[in-house]
């Protein structure tokens, strides 16, 4: 997924004058972590950073086609917001669900903090004896469709001239522009 993805980015960056050589172990992508992931998304950190990278990843895949220039062969991916439910068994975790939870209220997530008695009212079947209280969004938090956001980033990379060999990478010469394979 990731050779992929840069590839297909700098394909599409007008400024990008070079060529793209996407270097893949295995072709097949059997033994890859792409094919064997939940593809899965959260908002649900405590740095800034990371709650804005992943905002952005909701916005790639909920508006996927748009990216691709609206592209009539291009399907439609959005992701399937069941949410994450992070628990704190303690009073200090709670507290730092708490602390998370603003910072990412600041950034628009959509993140709610939850006493026990709040999860058992909208969680009946959850047993929550031993729970202090929880971290809970349902707004672009799930899973979706990775497989074929990389099977069209590959495409579309290799539409506009990415090349793709299978071996390994050895060794990377910044200065003279070199891989070694």
């Amino acid at each position: 997924m990731y050779g992929s993805s840069v590839a297909w980015w700098l394909s599409r960056n007008s400024d990008f004058g070079g060529s793209i050589l996407v270097v893949e172990r295995d072709m097949s992508f059997e033994f890859t972590s792409t094919s064997h992931t939940n593809s899965c998304i959260r908002q649900q950190f405590s740095n800034p950073t990371n709650i804005q990278i992943s905002q952005f990843g909701a916005e790639f895949i909920n508006n996927f086609q748009s990216f691709f220039d609206n592209d009539p062969r291009v399907p439609e991916i959005h992701i399937q917001s069941f949410g994450y439910m992070y628990l704190a068994d303690t009073s200090e975790f709670a507290v730092t669900l708490k602390d998370s939870q603003a910072i990412q209220a600041k950034l628009g997530a959509g993140t709610q903090h939850m006493t026990a008695a709040q999860i058992k009212v909208d969680y009946p079947f959850y047993m929550v004896d031993d729970i202090v209280a929880g971290n809970h969004n349902r707004i672009n938090e799930g899973y979706f469709d990775g497989g074929t956001i990389f099977d069209w980033c590959k495409r579309v990379a290799r539409e506009k001239s990415a090349e793709y060999i299978e071996n390994e990478v050895i060794a990377i010469d910044i200065k003279n522009k070199h891989v070694t394979v």
